[in-house]
């Protein structure tokens, strides 16, 4: 994981970390076909992330809290919109309008 520690910070945490906690959350709700699963893990892996990341980039650095705030409320609201879709609304369901 020292590859990580070159890339720079603002794009680990706005490019590269969101999709991807974001899609283990809808792919856990896919999984599960529970809408609820999507953004409980999301917020679980983003909070564990990020955890993660400033005390092995940044160990002497405290986390900000408004970053931890705000992400733990926009990734999921995200992943909620998106489970849903994914579970609610499958592809291969047909609309019938006209029987």
């Amino acid at each position: 994981m020292q590859w990580l520690s070159t890339l720079d910070i603002f794009f680990v945490q706005l490019i590269l970390f969101p999709p991807f906690v974001i899609f283990i959350g809808v792919l856990a709700a896919i999984l599960a076909s529970r809408i609820f699963i999507g953004p409980l893990i999301t917020l679980i892996s983003s909070l564990e992330l990020n955890y993660w990341y400033f005390s092995t980039i940044l160990p002497e650095a405290e986390i900000p809290s408004m970053m931890i705030v705000s992400w733990a409320i926009l990734f999921p609201l995200l992943s909620l919109y998106l489970s849903w879709i994914a579970v609610a609304h499958p592809l291969n369901k047909t609309i019938k309008a006209f029987d």
